[in-house]
């Protein structure tokens, strides 16, 4: 039975997931639209980093970008009711266990923007002692930045998939063709009804451009990364040349961004160019077991998200999240929930409404 607080929500990747738990968690009745799950999303092939200082760190404005992607961040501690306590301890431990480090080659004078960077982040952060460097080159020197974190991007995305599917959410495999603010058709011919219908299939969202103008803006984003054998300690090293992410058994070191690009093939030019980046960086990194995966982000035109109500045909959208979409998404949930029981937006919400272009 369709009711005013029923939600459909296209993609199940980590938006559309977030977006699925925080407005089951409030009382919605949840149906989610997924062509791809898991690791198959382009939110499996991500690194699971919820890092604002390393991401705002390399922006033309770091101290404005920062004070947004900390803002977003937060809410996966404000919208902790609609985790449930496996993927909440998860995350209690990712940030007990945070390992984050910047390091840059002596050489290309980093250290004359970086430390005042995060200072007027007002990030907090030390210098690494040459022992704490670890296996980086030699010429290397670094920070262990405060407040970021890692998880394992298919774990969260398996333990929010359980969480919803747990409290009564159905997940109907299948392809979205046409959509409207309250009706999804698809691609075999079934008609779904709900109160509200919302778009967070990244740059598979852009299908529904003629359905939804706003989704008009999105430009893709293709990035190769290699997923690798254990390599020792969980966390995050990241330089100019590219990041290795540690998740304890597994690895990954990414990545490449190849703007305008919708396809997953994997490219073996790309690849060898991410291994020749992750050897320079770390010498003597095992890439004997590498294996390269291929994903594609949706980004807007001024790099940032858009989530709010398309004006014009009022679905919902929570797309664009370029790189950052395991910071971005409780956000979503959040700003998605509140339009849909008419509740008071975050201070912020204005900066991502969909009609801003």
């Amino acid at each position: 039975m369709t009711t005013p607080s029923s939600l459909i929500v296209i993609g199940a990747g980590i938006a559309g997931l977030c977006i699925a738990a925080v407005a089951q968690s409030r009382g919605l009745g949840v149906t989610v639209i997924a062509r791809d799950r898991g690791g198959a999303t382009a939110s499996g092939v991500a690194a699971g980093m919820v890092a604002p200082a390393l991401e705002a760190l390399t922006e033309p404005e770091p101290d404005i970008a920062y004070s947004r992607l900390k803002a977003a961040e937060r809410e996966w501690q404000a919208q902790d009711a609609a985790w449930g306590k496996p993927l909440n301890a998860l995350i209690a431990q990712a940030r007990a266990d945070a390992d984050i480090r910047y390091v840059w080659p002596q050489s290309d004078n980093a250290s004359d923007i970086t430390t005042p960077r995060l200072h007027a982040m007002g990030v907090a952060f030390r210098a690494l002692k040459d022992e704490e460097l670890g296996p980086v080159a030699s010429d290397c020197d670094g920070v262990r930045i405060e407040g970021d974190w890692l998880v394992s991007a298919n774990a969260v995305l398996d333990l929010l998939e359980a969480r919803i599917v747990e409290g009564g959410a159905q997940i109907i495999p299948g392809t979205a063709e046409s959509i409207s603010a309250t009706q999804v058709r698809l691609a075999d011919g079934t008609v779904l009804t709900a109160g509200h219908v919302v778009v967070a299939a990244g740059y598979d969202s852009a299908a529904f451009c003629g359905d939804v103008p706003a989704l008009k803006t999105l430009s893709p984003i293709k990035g190769h990364l290699l997923e690798l054998d254990r390599q020792g300690a969980a966390g995050v090293l990241r330089s100019p040349l590219g990041y290795l992410a540690g998740y304890g058994d597994t690895a990954r070191f990414g990545a490449t961004m190849q703007f305008g690009r919708a396809d997953t093939e994997v490219e073996p030019a790309a690849v060898a160019d991410l291994k020749a980046r992750a050897k320079q960086i770390l010498p003597d990194l095992d890439l004997s077991g590498a294996e390269a995966k291929a994903g594609v982000r949706a980004a807007t035109p001024d790099g940032w998200p858009m989530i709010g109500r398309d004006i014009a045909s009022g679905v919902l959208v929570a797309v664009g999240m370029r790189r950052n979409g395991y910071i971005f998404a409780p956000l979503a949930g959040r700003i998605v929930t509140a339009l849909i029981l008419n509740e008071d937006l975050p201070d912020d919400a204005a900066l991502y409404r969909p009609d801003r272009f």
